[in-house]
């Protein structure tokens, strides 16, 4: 009876955390898992971009427009606790080199996080898939 009560507990100071938890472009940074991507597009079209990125599970927390940093984040469910993908953004000679990151709301480990973090990317790379629109 002891230890289903510690794992009650846990679980729901867990759910307070990842509920209550936003991301803040401040103070998040980037940890160890990470993967890259390159956009031919100038830095400032990407941030415009990821800026007002809209997808079904992964949405924008924050963003910082000096250090041009997005944060994104997904949702808790039964089988996680959500997560936060702080979006980092490198200027190079060829256009911008982009570092997405992922960390969970409260405490993950497991397929579900390299699973929540490939959603993330594919987010990121539709995002800078569309076409921009022409002005006649």
């Amino acid at each position: 009876m002891p230890m289903a009560f510690v794992i009650l507990a846990f679980a729901v100071v867990g759910y307070s955390i990842a509920f209550t938890k936003k991301g803040n472009a401040k103070t998040d940074r980037m940890g160890s898992r990470r993967h890259d991507l390159f956009s031919p597009a100038d830095i400032a079209t990407v941030y415009a971009r990821l800026s007002v990125l809209s997808d079904d599970k992964i949405r924008v927390d924050d963003k910082d427009d000096i250090a041009r940093i997005v944060i994104l984040s997904s949702p808790v469910s039964l089988g996680s606790w959500g997560f936060l993908y702080p979006v980092y953004l490198h200027a190079t000679a060829h256009g911008t080199r982009i570092e997405v990151g992922c960390k969970s709301k409260f405490f993950q480990l497991g397929p579900i996080v390299t699973s929540w973090h490939n959603r993330a990317i594919a987010a990121v790379e539709r995002a800078l898939s569309i076409p921009e629109a022409r002005v006649a």
